[in-house]
Order: structure tokens, then sequence, then C-alpha cells
């Protein structure tokens, strides 16, 4: 069976630690995700800041840490890229990564921080034929399904307004 070698760009939250803030949702965290597939083999990570990249490999046992993800890409023969940084640097990223050959790119939400961004990045995805997955992991929450099932119904009436209360911020919420 192939398997995949897998990086992973920003080694913050989702990028390594949040598994420690919710341990009872199991695998949550890109590289505990990884983890648990025999297919995909977490080979290296990349962020700007030194304890980042420290604590990650510490924790994930990954030797190959870099700075410059420019290189990690050049030098380690991916298969698979994980971009979890804020949406600002995500679509240079991303086209780099698409145009270096990485077949396979799963991003963060947000996509990108301009429409003119996202645009560049389906283009270099498109063109250079990677697979591409953005994290929409709540879109998928079964209350979601029930709540449109029940509005759809009219069970309720027409909708005639909608308050959605979240604590994330309305850029990296749901």
């Amino acid at each position: 069976m192939k398997t995949y070698r897998v990086a992973i760009i920003g080694l913050g939250r989702m990028g390594s630690t949040i598994d420690e803030e919710h341990p009872a949702l199991g695998p949550y965290s890109i590289p505990a995700c990884c983890r648990t597939s025999d297919r995909l083999e977490l080979v290296a990570g990349s962020d700007l800041i030194q304890e980042r990249r420290e604590a990650f490999g510490k924790k994930w046992d990954i030797s190959a840490l870099y700075e410059d993800y420019l290189e990690m890409i050049e030098k380690e023969r991916l298969d698979v890229v994980s971009v979890a940084t804020q949406p600002e640097h995500r679509a240079e990223i991303v086209v780099y990564a698409a145009e270096h050959g990485v077949k396979a790119i799963y991003a963060e939400k947000a996509l990108a921080a301009s429409l003119e961004q996202a645009d560049a990045m389906v283009d270099a995805i498109e063109r250079n034929g990677v697979a591409f997955n953005m994290g929409t992991n709540r879109r998928w929450d079964p209350g979601y399904d029930t709540m449109k099932a029940v509005i759809d119904s009219g069970e309720l009436g027409a909708l005639r307004s909608l308050i959605i209360h979240d604590t994330g911020t309305l850029f990296n919420g749901a």
C-alpha cells in the first residue's frame, strides 16, 4: 500500500497543539490525524518561530524542521502539505507548493485573505492538477443538517431571521 510523505507549515494550534486543549475529541490536530493513518508519514514541519519548531519536533518525534517552507518543499520530496498558517500567508504557500511538485494540499480556513489571493490559489491548483481540501470540519457537524431539515420542513413557519452565536472570530470561525 502506498504511503504519502506529509509536512505541516504552521506549527501552532491546528498544526500541533490543539489536542492538548480538547483531549476528549481524540485526534484533532493535523499531526495527530496523520498518525492515525497507516498511509500518511509525517516527515517534516515548518514554522517561523523556533520555539514552535522545537516543541513540534519533540512532541511528534520529527527531526526535519525548517524555518523556511521553501527549503522544506525543495528538500523533502513531499506528497502532501498541510498549511496551518494565518490566512494572510496561505495563498503564497499554497501557490508555491502547487507549483513545486506537491500533489495534495490541505489548508486551514479561511481560504485566503482576499479574493485575489483565492483566485491565485485556485489557478495554481487547477493548472498543476493538485488535489486540494480546505478545513471546513464544522460544515459536517450533524447539528447543522438537523437545523436545516427543521427549517426546510416549514414546521416552525417561514424563516424570518437567523441569529448565530460563535466564540470564534468571523475570519477564522466555522
